[in-house]
């Protein structure tokens, strides 16, 4: 990065102060390298405690003891500034005055030593007489700045050494290791304070810094082009975000007209039929009255009065059936009708709140795009402050310059090295988003008897645990958990084969819990978020089983990062109980559980990065949670203690139960729930458990999307523990996955 380039050519704001925008005066370098008039920074300063972040890069500078005045002033720069303020003054022709001969003649130099201008005699006196022998190095020819033939190298050597910091009379002659390089001069060294510090020449110490900052030169060259880059990758992704918006909504839209119009179809096919069936009842009614008729004409006689009676009997029973099957078929196709106009509303509103999900989505994206554009800027004026900085202090090749300030260069590099290894996230699609189908025009998704295939997973079988929950990408990527051991959880990812991907593990800390568990949601196509017992969670990409994130309540530290809004009362006495995610927001929701009392209402709400957002109460009848979902913006809750199941609706930090699930009556068991999920059809499933005969069993119950009626009653394994859906080779399945004996039940769900 040395140069020998004339000065000139560096950038005009590489001296401006960012905060008045006018060439710096007093410059103050605070610890990220960038600098500030002392006049600007002050008040800055003045109204910070601790800390504050510097105003270009947020980088959060301590402040020293003294205030403004504790951060170091760039004498490289300030030194620098000097030449500018002597250039201005040669261009603007201003008449000056001569240090020598105190006249206003015609001046052609500048003595850095006299700190004057030299006309043109004085000038040949400096160089001849031995008086001045010691400022002959310091003379600058004022053509030379017009003439723009000044390279940093030589103004370095015009300027005059550092003085001993003690005795300022004296230049400085060593260098203070000890002291952060202080130049100092032998008589501090060997009598003064500095006696026994680390002492050292100063060619030897700018060439240690000088090798220290080539290194770090390096390290920092290998981001470089793809920081640089980062502005036309951010660019390119908001372009694919518009298309994915694009697609995304052209897909609802398609979606929607395509179903509006099998809704109006079917419509008119069932008042076609109904006027058909009609048709056919009037054309049977006036048949058969016609028949009477005849056979009346053919008896009239004597006994006419008691035929016509007979007849006129005979007439209305046919009127009065017919009207009863009219008015019957009227019934049933009203019914229908009025079904699909359900069909039709619900339609309306699931595109609506469908479209409001794309637009969130959209509109965070975006968000995530202009955060990630903003950071990729600072660390962009970051690297090329930090990049100023070594070329214009290594090209000076000053020997006190180097020994100085590459030091405090090296000190800003380690915080710049940490942020350039850490990626932005720059997601450029919707892909992500759990952007789910419009419901179906179908009456009903039934399962099948038997389940399609059972799969065996050795992996998830453990001595002395028992599978939890389990969870399900759209690619059928299955994510299970729960407790492995006394001190363990665990969480496993499997194909739908039972194929291991990856397995992980949890050691308890928490010597007085006995059964650390785990559990798990998906949070994107990408991630899965997982819960231990133990007050832990983390968030895991879903193909490799890499920590995207980990929030752990009982560590201070991570408190200060993600939030610590966490209330005591949760981190002493709370114990994780479920979790699931919000594929509207992006939001973790974690349930709890006291294990002293069997009651807690509480749920937590974090960020996708596990940031804490803010705790739900739920309503009183619901005791705790041991499981949740979501489900068109409600919450399905699993009420253990009160063995029920709940719609609960969630408004911002209100919730109010909006239905309370028909439980099953089945073997006469004293069912409680223990899971639930749902499907693309939005149907709810939920799995109970009873102990029946003092044997465990298991049954899974469906719901209708729209009235919550129960739809039907399924036994599973004895030992079932979780039960999902997800997509299996383009066809979706519900998949019932046991406690400890590792099986897997796969039944297909049938639309009809």
């Amino acid at each position: 990065m040395a140069s020998s380039s004339p000065w000139e050519e560096m950038e005009e704001n590489y001296f401006v102060c960012p905060i008045c925008l006018d060439n710096l005066k007093d410059p103050r370098l605070l610890p990220c390298l960038h600098r500030y008039c002392r006049p600007c920074l002050a008040p800055i300063v003045g109204r910070h405690h601790g800390e504050f972040d510097c105003p270009m890069c947020k980088t959060a500078c301590v402040i020293p003891e003294n205030g403004v005045d504790g951060f170091k002033t760039d004498f490289h720069v300030q030194n620098m500034l000097e030449f500018i303020a002597l250039q201005k003054s040669v261009k603007s022709e201003e008449s000056q005055t001569c240090k020598g001969c105190k006249k206003k003649e015609t001046v052609i130099a500048y003595c850095f030593k006299c700190k004057g201008f030299l006309c043109d005699q004085w000038y040949q006196f400096h160089l001849d007489n031995d008086i001045f022998q010691d400022h002959k190095d310091h003379v600058l020819l004022l053509a030379d700045i017009i003439d723009k033939k000044l390279s940093l190298q030589k103004l370095a050597s015009l300027k005059i050494a550092p003085r001993c910091h003690v005795h300022t009379e004296k230049p400085a002659e060593v260098c203070c290791e000890t002291c952060n390089n202080l130049p100092i001069c032998m008589v501090c060294s060997n009598h003064g304070k500095h006696k026994g510090h680390r002492i050292s020449d100063v060619k030897e110490t700018a060439m240690k810094e000088r090798a220290k900052i080539r290194k770090v030169v390096g390290r920092v060259e290998q981001y470089q082009a793809k920081v640089y880059n980062l502005p036309r990758r951010l660019e390119e992704a908001r372009e694919r975000l518009g298309r994915s918006l694009s697609e995304e909504k052209d897909k609802l839209q398609s979606q929607y007209q395509e179903k509006l119009e099998q809704i109006n179809k079917m419509m008119k096919e069932t008042d076609d039929l109904l006027a058909e069936r009609k048709a056919k009842i009037q054309k049977k009614e006036i048949e058969e009255l016609t028949e009477l008729h005849k056979e009346r004409s053919l008896e009239l006689g004597a006994a006419a009065k008691k035929i016509n009676e007979r007849f006129d009997e005979l007439e209305n029973e046919v009127k009065r059936r017919c009207k009863s099957y009219r008015e019957e078929q009227e019934q049933i196709f009203g019914e229908k009708i009025a079904n699909l106009e359900d069909k039709l509303v619900l339609l309306d509103q699931a595109a609506t709140v469908y479209r409001e999900l794309i637009d969130t989505q959209g509109e965070r994206a975006a968000k995530e795009l202009a955060d990630a554009s903003s950071e990729s800027e600072v660390r962009i004026r970051r690297i090329d402050n930090f990049t100023s900085t070594v070329s214009s202090i290594l090209a000076a090749e000053d020997d006190w310059t180097d020994s100085q300030c590459l030091p405090d260069v090296s000190s800003a590099s380690g915080p710049l090295e940490e942020e350039l290894k850490r990626e932005l996230l720059v997601r450029d699609t919707i892909s992500a988003i759990d952007t789910r189908e419009l419901p179906p025009v179908v009456d009903n998704v039934s399962i099948t008897e038997n389940p399609e295939s059972v799969v065996e997973i050795d992996e998830i079988k453990h001595k002395d645990g028992f599978v939890m929950t389990a969870a399900a990408d759209s690619r059928g990527v299955i994510v299970i958990s729960g407790k492995a051991s006394s001190t363990h959880a665990f969480v496993t990812a499997v194909d739908a084969n039972g194929k291991l991907l990856w397995q992980k593990s949890f050691e308890s800390t928490d010597k007085n819990l006995s059964h650390p568990k785990c559990y798990s949601a998906i949070l994107s196509k990408k991630l899965s978020v997982n819960a231990c017992t133990f007050n832990k969670v983390s968030i895991f990409h879903i193909h490799d089983g890499s920590v995207a994130s980990t929030y752990d309540f009982r560590d201070e530290a991570t408190h200060s990062t993600h939030g610590s809004d966490i209330t005591n009362n949760w981190k002493e006495t709370k114990r994780i109980s479920c979790v699931t995610c919000d594929p509207a927001n992006k939001d973790v929701y974690i349930g709890s559980i006291n294990p002293r009392c069997k009651i807690s209402r509480e749920i937590l709400v974090l960020n996708d990065k596990l940031k804490y957002k803010h705790t739900i109460v739920l309503p009183d009848d619901i005791c705790w949670a041991r499981d949740i979902t979501f489900h068109r913006g409600h919450l399905l809750v699993c009420d253990c203690d009160e063995k029920a199941g709940y719609i609960v609706s969630v408004d911002k930090l209100n919730t109010e139960i909006v239905h309370r699930f028909t439980k099953p009556t089945l073997w006469d068991g004293d069912w409680y729930p223990a899971g639930v999920c749902t499907d693309s059809k939005e149907f709810i499933y939920i799995m109970w458990e009873a102990k029946v005969d003092n044997k465990w069993k298991h049954i899974v119950t469906q719901y209708s999307p729209d009235n919550h009626k129960l739809m039907l009653t399924k036994p599973v394994d004895d030992d079932a523990a979780a039960l999902i859906t997800t997509f299996i080779d383009g066809k979706e399945k519900l998949l019932v996955i046991t406690r400890r004996t590792g099986k897997m039940y796969i039944y297909e769900l049938v639309t009809g």
